[in-house]
């Protein structure tokens, strides 16, 4: 294995021969974040041959994230290794990317072209505005950091969680907020997190955690807490809580839910990568997976037999929930499914929220008849201005409905705001899934931006 310190030694390679034996032991490692160490090591060198190895071997791991295979490009660049860099690049363009380098100076080597001009008029093409939805509400412009949302149908109406204030309102005319629930003593509830209707057993779920950010924080006793909490639908009267346990050294962060067929309440620990079930007033992990990077949005399938969820990093997963075991979801080579955050399941398809793709971008992947493999991606909308950071996402019919512009990056690890002055009222953003039928003749990841708004 190759370790960090051996960058020292090796990173001295800088316009010599390759050495095919350093590239054997980066491909030996499966450590991504050592990898990244090694990769930064080679650059602070500029030992560009080496740090090509290990933004490949970073590329293999991670191929859905699109800065690992760009980092790669300009490795090859700099080295003027223009057929290496222009195939990188042109499939980062292929994906969906919306790089902009024409200024790079890391690609000046390359960007002599007229290669290199068609790859920038294929990123420019990508930034394109895509997508027919528009705001449907913006909220108060309050200290809120509303995060989640779910559809009532009950009332018609949006729900959403609040994880400063750990309460939950109905959303009204003009974005009005109305409470539903709210933190006190009797419910211990701490931040909402996420949250889902089951109007047919009148239940509303929540996942709240203990975080700094919540105005109800204490250290003391809450660090490390989390749970499930169940409230009836009508009244927001609190039902009972599904805690945590309580663990020296252990912490849980509940960020996210899915409600299944019979009406159990699946719950994601998206720092500790487990999934937990609520279920005949039982708490209970379903499964626990320390290699992935980070589970996100979840969702079950209609007739209740697939669970999918979402990994920060390495795409959508689903576990059968018949037999229990996992499975992977079969995507096409050019589909990029890193950052994905929320995710819903509408008939025979995923619909999912990409906020840390470039563009941020909202899809459907049309599963086949196994449920287990990609037949169709249809780009719902991209590069729209009034959606810079999206996040979780609800439906209501054929109406998607996201946080268009999450306020989270305003806080900082102590859950203190940074500046309020760049405070926004929440936006929520509509679009319909028929947007883009499976029908349209369209090409699904090359230039998002050729249907225009």
């Amino acid at each position: 294995m190759l370790a960090a310190q051996d960058v020292a030694v090796l990173g001295t390679t800088a316009g010599k021969p390759l050495d095919p034996a350093i590239e054997d032991k980066l491909d030996a490692i499966d450590d991504v974040a050592k990898l990244r160490g090694i990769a930064m090591g080679f650059q602070q060198r500029e030992d560009w041959s080496n740090a090509a190895f290990a933004w490949k071997r970073l590329t293999a791991l991670r191929p859905h994230i699109g800065k690992y295979k760009m980092e790669l490009a300009a490795a090859y660049a700099r080295q003027d290794r223009k057929s290496e860099a222009y195939t990188t690049l042109l499939e980062l363009q292929s994906q969906g990317y919306a790089y902009d380098i024409k200024d790079d100076p890391r690609f000046s080597k390359v960007a002599t072209t007229e290669v290199w001009q068609y790859i920038l008029t294929g990123f420019d093409a990508n930034r394109v505005a895509f997508g027919d939805g528009g705001v449907a509400y913006t909220l108060p412009r309050e200290d809120l950091l509303i995060d989640s949302l779910t559809w009532d149908p009950t009332r018609k109406a949006l729900l959403v969680g609040s994880a400063r204030k750990g309460s939950v309102f109905t959303v009204g005319k003009g974005g009005k907020l109305k409470p539903l629930v709210e933190a006190n003593a009797e419910n211990g509830l701490w931040a909402v997190m996420d949250l889902v209707v089951d109007a047919k057993r009148n239940r509303l779920w929540i996942a709240s955690t203990a975080i700094p950010h919540f105005q109800g924080y204490s250290p003391e006793k809450d660090l490390g807490r989390a749970g499930v909490f169940e409230f009836a639908l009508d009244s927001g009267k609190f039902i009972k809580s599904y805690l945590s346990p309580e663990m020296p050294g252990q912490s849980f962060f509940l960020s996210s839910l899915a409600l299944g067929g019979n009406g159990e309440v699946y719950a994601a620990d998206g720092v500790n990568n487990a999934v937990y079930m609520v279920r005949d007033g039982e708490f209970k992990r379903v499964f626990h997976a320390p290699r992935l990077a980070s589970i996100r949005g979840m969702t079950v399938s209609d007739d209740g037999k697939r669970l999918y969820f979402a990994d920060h990093e390495l795409g959508v997963m689903g576990v059968d929930l018949t037999t229990g075991k996992p499975f992977d979801v079969l995507v096409p080579k050019n589909l990029a499914l890193g950052g994905i955050d929320g995710m819903q399941w509408w008939k025979d398809s995923l619909i999912l929220v990409q906020n840390e793709m470039n563009p941020a971008r909202v899809m459907r992947l049309q599963l086949d008849d196994s449920g287990r493999s990609v037949a169709k991606v249809l780009p719902l909308e991209a590069n729209q201005a009034d959606v810079n950071f999206p996040t979780m996402l609800t439906m209501n019919g054929e109406d998607i409905y996201l946080i268009a512009n999450s306020q989270k990056n305003n806080y900082d690890r102590f859950g203190l705001l940074r500046d309020k002055g760049k405070l926004e009222g929440t936006r929520i953003y509509r679009l319909s899934v028929n947007s883009v039928k499976p029908e349209d003749d369209i090409e699904p990841f090359l230039n998002i931006g050729a249907k225009k708004k």
